[in-house]
């Protein structure tokens, strides 16, 4: 085998020239890596490519790899080496470090390509945490939705765990502090999913294979395109509990519990599936006591949180005391409670939205359907597939953007199983192991999207300096793919429909960027508005016009979202 042929001590098999042979087979790969790495930092900096498809780097760079290791030459001794690798801690903490680094970068290169927008990051995460370092609970000023304008987002979801966030506004007030948690999240979820796939007893190969993937699949990709949102918790917490609870760790186990139920009302779905997994692969070895902690008190905690929720803060704090996203299943019933009766006496319709939905389509696909054959981790699923398959709502109901990211440690787990289990049809377990991994890695990697990087935009590094020439005292409405810039004055307000028509802000300065995204607004849309009488002086690329009554011939509507 050439990757290891050159080191004779090791094999000392290898023919006479096998280490010179070996080390020009490895010309390719590092030629490659070398190559990738210029162009994932390059290409966003210089623009020398209008969009860069992460998968499209990491490929070749893999195949290039493969063609030097040539284990098609690999004898069987070689190939139980392999599969017996462990990676030391050194190796480990140079992959975290290495991943931790990739993922900062495109998330960073995004925000400054003006790819991440304010909606949702900046009006529902950045700007309220900024007002909860101020003393204002989580308060939304302004929205693309007229209902959720100037009140504190708590009534409309319980993201308890995201208010300490706001000490770190303290320290210095930037959406950079969300984007960096975001990649952290992720990073640790892959670190978990690295033991998990150890104390389930299969290979470091394997392992490593599996928390690639799940770093890397579409999936994870579609949320931290989206630069925060609090389902990224998740991506921690979950494989987090599911290490403890394999480990029977019950303090660790109970703390990620905890954590997962302050991310968000709808955490009993992720943990009534956690309870499920552990169920179904340690349930039988557990004592009573054991069972109780580990399956019946996550889902208890989680159902806890939903009544305290639903019960005491919503009637509390939302103006007419409802839930205010009961619209996205309105169709079964008015309010959750009625919508839930609904789908309960229509089992077939349930099931059939459920098999429309993204989920197989999308959100499976991703992952080659190879949780499927390790169906005991994604069993525990169904109900959060049922509901999301049954929602009006066409991205929820498509699994888009961040609504998958409860479901990927489970897909990851049962993913590599999967794989197992097929090479385990095909080689012998040396073999299986290695052919495993590389499996679980293509299929993330083969389908879907994934991460993707454009160039940086001047108009976004502008921002501030255009902001800074607009009188004081004046409203800005700033464009959604600016308004993550514009710092945290409370006079720059999201440009969006029903802000147009508010009589508070007669006279308002529009700041627009027409290479920018401008979401809710269609392109003829922010045309229109960018002819109202202009102020000079703006830095190249940036716009600012005067609001005035020529504003309704422009129809503002809802156009499409930022691109991946």
């Amino acid at each position: 085998m050439s990757s290891f042929r050159f080191a004779p001590a090791r094999f000392p098999h290898a023919p006479p020239g096998a280490a010179a042979f070996a080390a020009k087979a490895w010309i390719l790969p590092i030629s490659l890596s070398a190559a990738g790495l210029a162009i994932i930092v390059g290409s966003p900096v210089f623009g020398w490519f209008p969009v860069v498809r992460l998968a499209a780097v990491i490929v070749p760079v893999l195949a290039g790899a493969v063609i030097a290791a040539a284990p098609w030459r690999w004898n069987d001794r070689e190939w139980e080496l392999v599969a017996s690798w462990t990676p030391s801690r050194r190796v480990l903490g140079t992959g975290v470090a290495v991943a931790a680094a990739l993922l900062s970068w495109i998330v960073y290169s995004r925000f400054q390509a003006g790819g991440i927008n304010a909606v949702d990051f900046t009006i529902y995460f950045d700007r309220p945490l900024y007002q909860t370092s101020l003393g204002r609970w989580y308060f939304v000023e302004s929205t693309d939705d007229a209902r959720f304008d100037y009140l504190t987002h708590l009534a409309v979801h319980a993201y308890w765990i995201l208010l300490p966030l706001a000490a770190l506004y303290w320290i210095h007030a930037t959406p950079l502090w969300l984007l960096g948690l975001s990649v952290v999240a992720v990073v640790a979820g892959g670190v978990h999913v690295y033991r998990i796939v150890r104390l389930l007893g299969f290979s470091g190969v394997l392992a490593a294979g599996a928390a690639l993937a799940f770093l890397l699949n579409d999936n994870t990709a579609r949320t931290l395109n989206y630069g925060f949102h609090a389902e990224v918790l998740y991506a921690w917490f979950v494989p987090w509990a599911i290490d403890a609870g394999l480990r029977r760790a019950r303090g660790s186990y109970l703390a990620a519990v905890t954590a997962t139920v302050l991310v968000k009302e709808d955490a009993v779905f992720p943990l009534f599936a956690l309870a499920m997994a552990l169920a179904l692969t340690a349930g039988p070895r557990m004592r009573w006591r054991d069972r109780l902690i580990f399956f019946a008190a996550p889902v208890a905690l989680a159902l806890v949180n939903l009544a305290l929720f639903y019960v005491v803060a919503v009637p509390a704090l939302s103006p007419r005391g409802d839930v205010m996203y009961s619209y996205f299943w309105s169709s079964h019933g008015p309010t959750p409670w009625d919508a839930a009766r609904g789908m309960v006496r229509d089992p077939r319709a349930l099931l059939a939205g459920a098999i429309a939905s993204g989920f197989l389509a999308i959100v499976l696909a991703r992952h080659s359907f190879l949780p499927l054959l390790g169906w005991r981790w994604i069993a525990g699923l169904a109900p959060l597939v049922l509901l999301y398959g049954a929602s009006d709502n066409e991205q929820v109901r498509a699994f888009g953007i961040y609504y998958a990211m409860p479901l990927v440690p489970f897909l990851v787990i049962g993913s590599a199983q999967g794989a197992r289990r097929v090479a385990g049809m095909l080689w012998r377990p040396a073999r299986a192991e290695v052919a495993a991994a590389g499996l679980v890695l293509a299929s993330a990697l083969a389908v879907g999207l994934g991460y993707s990087l454009r160039p940086w935009k001047p108009e976004v590094r502008h921002v501030t300096d255009a902001l800074a020439r607009i009188p004081d005292g004046s409203v800005v409405l700033v464009q959604s793919g600016l308004y993550p810039h514009a710092g945290y004055e409370d006079r720059f307000r999201l440009l969006a429909p029903h802000s147009l028509r508010d009589p508070r802000h007669a006279g308002a300065v529009l700041l627009l960027a027409p290479e920018v995204s401008g979401y809710p607004f269609a392109r003829d849309e922010r045309d229109c508005l960018a002819a109202l009488p202009t102020l000079g002086g703006m830095p190249a690329g940036l716009v600012a016009v005067r609001l005035d009554a020529g504003a309704h011939r422009c129809a503002p509507g809802r156009g499409a979202p930022a691109s991946r």
